[in-house]
């Protein structure tokens, strides 16, 4: 593919939100042998089985919590680091995914009979520097896409961490002259670095580079950023526990997977580029769940006194209040059009608050009242009634209740 840093930016930006998934409860899937019925191997990455055909994926996680009455939910993440906002064509790709991968039925189940049924829950989240443009917004709302502006300058270093990385690996690319940029290469090293390569599989197609870099990174990285195992998915797994592994058939190659192997680059000169982005601290970001089909990527302003909070099970659900951040507190040169800022804020007083960014149209609709019987009062006692955020075992709720101080 081609090589700029405008597009090698947003893949690094999806890997270091992918930390942000494994951070908050999701467990992160990259190769196929951790569900042979899902998902797919091939030259360019990740695919998941869809009705019609196979989707590529950049970033998958699954959440890690069952759900009652729910099956397994899944969540492709898809992050853009351009200049402009995102058009109405991105939300229509990833409604167009999201609903031929939930319309594949699988036939793996327990005994003799297999029996076509669904085995996951797709949802979609596409991250954009820039925000959203009013159609882009209006789609993705109506087919239940979840739009996550990043323009709100709370995450101006974690989109400068992406562009520091993209600018290097592009200097790195010109230098030794390579026509296209090595995706799969490069996309195993950010993982390694940061944590979210699953332990417990090999990296058979880049052993030397994972070396490097974990070398490079050596003890003291493993206990910041631990490595995951993916559990009973792998087929080795569920032999030891007496499963049935369901062997699919040979199916024919992609017709890209008879492409010669593109160059690569130096091992070693990627290596020192990557082990830098493990070194980000992401505790400020934190992923909010509502009782609503988006998910809130929300600001903690004091890490440290979250952690403290969460970590103590004594301590019980936050009763909070909801308030739209005035436009004109804004730093100046913030002349955000596309985005509205919000405060949650613990009603007891703990040492702590959150911020989060709505697009604008749903911003709107809470503020005005635009749809019928709709006020901003009515969206906080339903939208943003209940929060849930996921650390560890834990599931802490954050409870809307109406200011009155």
């Amino acid at each position: 593919m081609p090589i700029s840093v405008s597009t090698v930016r947003g893949y690094v930006l999806e890997e270091l939100l992918a930390r942000l998934l494994q951070d908050n409860g999701y467990r992160l899937l990259v190769a196929a042998d951790q569900d042979r019925e899902a998902l797919k191997d091939s030259g360019k990455g990740l695919l998941v089985r869809g009705r019609g055909t196979n989707h590529q994926v950049d970033v998958l996680g699954e959440l890690d919590l069952p759900l009652p009455f729910s099956l397994p939910l899944r969540l492709f993440v898809e992050a853009k680091h351009r200049n402009g906002r995102l058009g109405i064509e991105y939300a229509r790709n990833a409604y167009g995914t999201i609903r031929d991968v939930n319309e594949y039925y699988s036939t793996w189940t327990p005994g003799a009979y297999r029996i076509p049924m669904k085995r996951h829950q797709y949802q979609y989240a596409l991250f954009s520097a820039n925000g959203f443009t009013k159609p882009a917004q209006e789609y993705a709302l109506a087919q239940q896409i979840s739009l996550i502006d990043l323009s709100n300058p709370g995450f101006s270093a974690l989109l400068d961490v992406a562009n520091d990385i993209a600018v290097r690996i592009v200097d790195l690319a010109t230098r030794i002259d390579l026509a296209s940029l090595p995706l799969n290469q490069v996309r195993h090293a950010l993982r390694h670095a940061l944590g979210t390569w699953p332990g417990n599989i090999d990296d058979e197609i880049f052993p030397d580079l994972a070396g490097r870099i974990n070398l490079l990174l050596g003890s003291a990285a493993e206990a910041v950023f631990p490595t995951p195992e993916f559990g009973l998915a792998a087929a080795d797994d569920r032999t030891l526990v007496g499963l049935p592994v369901i062997q699919r058939r040979e199916e024919p190659a992609d017709e890209d997977d008879d492409l010669p192997l593109m160059r690569e680059l130096p091992t070693d000169q990627l290596a020192d580029i990557v082990t830098a982005v493990g070194q980000v601290a992401l505790d400020h970001l934190i992923l909010g769940f509502p009782a609503a089909p988006f998910i809130l990527v929300l600001l903690v302003d004091d890490p440290t006194a979250f952690r403290e909070y969460i970590d103590n099970p004594s301590n019980p659900d936050l009763q909070v209040y909801l308030e739209p951040t005035d436009h004109h507190n804004r730093p100046r040169g913030d002349n955000r059009a596309s985005s509205s800022d919000w405060q949650i804020v613990p009603i007891d007083g703990a040492g702590f608050r959150f911020s989060f960014t709505l697009p604008a149209i749903l911003a709107d609709w809470m503020r005005n009242g635009e749809l019928p019987t709709w006020s901003l009062r009515e969206a906080k006692t339903t939208l943003l009634s209940s929060i849930a955020i996921v650390h560890g075992s834990r599931v802490l709720r954050l409870l809307y209740r109406p200011h009155r101080g």
